[in-house]
């Protein structure tokens, strides 16, 4: 994944620190090597990943897989939630619902925000759109606070 671009118009600017920790965390998620999304927006509660086309990410008819747009969207949605601690808290999806509005058979956007943020329950949402900016699937996931997993974590040095 790389870091955030200027995107396409109308993308959203002003980074402040906090994305940027995210951004540099996001290049080290395993689980998304193989999807190779690109960080297109990245600011407090907001991300847009783009992924493109590509065969391997088919359902064998040309279609984008629902379950690679499931992934993407989760993966918006917690890069947007990650905006709020550098990148240093822990969390989990607890809920995601996808609604899957017409074939995505080309490159995609997700572009995700945050609804709520609470102390323990987050709640997020995805508009998944296609080249032409039709959308494609809407999502709506939510995340659970978890203690953090970084190695500055107190529980990590017992």
């Amino acid at each position: 994944m790389r870091e955030p671009a200027n995107g396409p118009p109308g993308a959203r600017g002003g980074h402040s620190r906090a994305p940027a920790a995210v951004a540099q965390t996001s290049g080290r998620l395993a689980a998304l090597g193989w999807l190779s999304p690109s960080l297109e927006e990245l600011e407090l509660d907001h991300c847009v990943l783009r992924l493109p086309y590509r065969e391997a990410i088919t359902n064998g008819s040309g279609t984008v897989h629902g379950g690679v747009l499931a992934t993407l969207a989760d993966s918006a949605v917690a890069f947007a939630l990650a905006t709020n601690f550098d990148g240093k808290m822990g969390f989990a999806t607890t809920d995601l619902t996808i609604h899957f509005l017409r074939r995505a058979r080309g490159e995609v956007w997700a572009r995700a925000r945050i609804l709520k943020k609470g102390a323990r329950v987050n709640v997020g949402e995805v508009q998944i759109v296609d080249a032409s900016g039709l959308e494609v699937a809407r999502v709506l996931a939510t995340f659970l606070l978890t203690t953090s997993s970084f190695d500055y974590a107190p529980e990590r040095n017992s």
